[in-house]
């Protein structure tokens, strides 16, 4: 988009350390430092105001390859997992697996997050309508068929239900993990996502402010009840 040829996969991993590694002496250094990198050069580098979270603000990295894996579980704070199946035992040994894999090579601690999009209503029935109509019948599902190109995806490796299913939830929410129901639901379903070890989940709406304004005051205080907030 801006004029620069995409790196190889494992290449652009290269320079997102480098650039990390930069924007963390900006945040924290209390003098104007010098870097010459593979892919940066600074000079008299310096910032100001610094950020208000301290050493720094949360990282987080959402890659799924085993490159991207080892990037978040040696360099990043924050590693989100997309969830490819809704039972709690495959769950936990995934979130173990994202765990054990930063103890064991990098010797550190790391959370693993996961996102979900949430199509609230008074009854199943009124979410799974709410749900058809803004996927089924207004998507952009030329959007979505771009996407999995993109990623790489087709129906040989996924097969054309699961690629058609794929689809659904891009445009629906971006691939998150579906909260399709009532509020008493939602909440039970976010409760079984902290108990398979999440800690923590990024939640998006199909329309944002109002439907944000929604859970805030109908979903929020069960939460909260339950413990989850």
């Amino acid at each position: 988009m801006f004029g620069e040829p995409q790196m190889e996969h494992d290449t652009r991993y290269d320079r997102a350390v480098e650039w990390l590694d930069v924007i963390k002496r900006l945040w924290t250094a209390q003098e104007e430092f010098d870097y010459e990198g593979r892919f940066y050069k600074v000079a008299k580098g310096w910032c100001m105001p610094k950020p208000i979270q301290q050493p720094y603000p949360v990282v987080m990295n959402a890659g799924g390859s085993e490159r991207g894996r080892h990037y978040a579980a040696k360099f990043c704070d924050v590693a989100f997992l997309n969830l490819g199946s809704s039972d709690v035992d495959y769950i936990h040994k995934q979130i173990a697996a994202y765990k054990e894999l930063a103890r064991r090579e990098y010797g550190r601690e790391i959370q693993v997050w996961s996102h979900a999009y949430i199509v609230q209503g008074e009854t199943e029935a009124e979410a799974r309508s709410f749900f058809n109509y803004y996927v089924h019948e207004k998507g952009d599902w030329e959007a979505a068929e771009n996407l999995v190109n993109m990623l790489g995806l087709n129906s040989k490796n996924l097969g054309p239900e699961r690629l058609k299913s794929l689809k659904a939830h891009f445009v629906a929410g971006w691939g998150g993990y579906p909260l399709v129901g009532t509020k008493e639901w939602i909440v039970d379903e976010l409760a079984k996502l902290a108990h398979a070890g999440f800690d923590g989940v990024i939640l998006s709406w199909p329309r944002y402010i109002e439907h944000m304004r929604q859970f805030q005051t109908t979903t929020l205080p069960l939460l909260e009840q339950a413990g989850l907030r």
